[in-house]
């Protein structure tokens, strides 16, 4: 962009002072220009964090009321007189779904009674943001050399989990809300601090070393936030698809269980029932098992300082749902 006359005039500036004037001026927009830019990605930092924390919270609920109901196969399974060893539904492999099967789901409903009964699964404990993203951290039974890595969260003892360890604690204080909720997903992501003022108008004008080393340190932090927002996005994408596919699961599960409830009602042998009755006593066992599988997933692997999508465990329970549930069945806008 050209310097209008005027402006020589009034800066008072001959041909000589021209190229310091323009060499000031270039200086000031190259530091204005990352300046800008970052405000952009924290704009963009924030939309993203306002979209995905809703579906955190969603999926963290859902895995509570999933993991509640497991009580409800355990009563009925309970009732069953000569309930097989083994169970197999379709082309899976066989499962058990013995007194030591009955007992976890039990022990998972309990614990997440108490949770609930304690206040911990409220809005702005931070608990919703973990459970969607480390299900099979905040359920893992923790060996003595075990280390918790999930900040925010208790070190547990030796043979309980984060969760057990939660559902010991009372919240004495109001839940934090959202702003809670957000620092547990920023502590997980390693967000770093957003900077709200750079000191670009403390810049002298005269230092064009200083501006360009400030310009630098501004395009680094930019990146490190555009870098959050894809892992955001990605997050937002996994969580979607995966609970498309578990509220389908568990609403199958929950039709399943009436009709075994019905048939309980009239008989409690497994060889008197129908060939029906005993097809929706294993498709529902089955759907635990898989809901269970579903749940209990760890999003997001730490490698070093890096964290990684947990690719493959994701594709094997999303294959497994999609055998179940193909996507074409999915209604239309919540295809995975």
């Amino acid at each position: 962009m050209s310097v209008p006359i005027a402006v020589w005039i009034a800066a008072g500036l001959g041909a000589a002072g021209i190229k310091l004037y323009m060499d000031m001026r270039d200086v000031k927009q190259i530091v204005e220009n990352s300046q800008a830019r970052y405000e952009d990605e924290k704009y963009n930092y924030y939309q993203t964090q306002k979209a995905l924390l809703p579906l955190l919270l969603l999926a963290g609920n859902l895995k509570l009321e999933i993991w509640q109901s497991f009580e409800r196969m355990a009563d009925a399974l309970e009732q069953i007189d000569n309930l097989p060893r083994q169970l197999k539904y379709m082309n899976f492999e066989t499962f058990r779904m013995g007194k030591p099967e009955r007992e976890a789901l039990r022990e998972t409903a309990k614990v997440v009674n108490t949770i609930l009964k304690g206040g911990m699964a409220d809005v702005g404990s931070g608990v919703l943001t973990a459970l969607a993203l480390y299900g099979a951290t905040m359920t893992h039974k923790f060996d003595e050399n075990d280390v918790n890595n999930l900040p925010g969260f208790p070190q547990c003892d030796k043979g309980t989990t984060i969760l057990e360890a939660l559902s010991t604690h009372q919240i004495k204080v109001p839940a934090a809300g959202n702003v809670a909720e957000a620092s547990v997903l920023n502590a997980i992501l390693d967000v770093p601090a957003v900077i709200q003022d750079f000191g670009v108008d403390k810049l002298s004008k005269n230092d064009k070393n200083a501006a360009m080393k400030l310009k630098d340190k501004i395009d680094k932090h930019s990146m490190q936030l555009a870098d959050v927002v894809g892992k955001m996005q990605r997050i937002h994408i996994t969580i979607e698809r995966l609970l498309n596919y578990v509220q389908k699961l568990n609403d199958e599960y929950l039709v399943q269980m009436e009709k075994v409830e019905q048939t309980l009602l009239e008989k409690k042998d497994y060889e008197k029932f129908k060939p029906e009755e005993k097809t929706a006593l294993v498709y529902a066992a089955f759907l635990v098992k898989t809901l269970k599988a579903m749940t209990r997933i760890d999003i997001l692997l730490k490698r070093g300082n890096l964290y990684v999508f947990n690719t493959m465990d994701i594709r094997e329970v999303i294959d497994q749902a999609k055998v179940l549930f193909p996507e074409e069945d999915l209604t239309p806008g919540n295809k995975a």
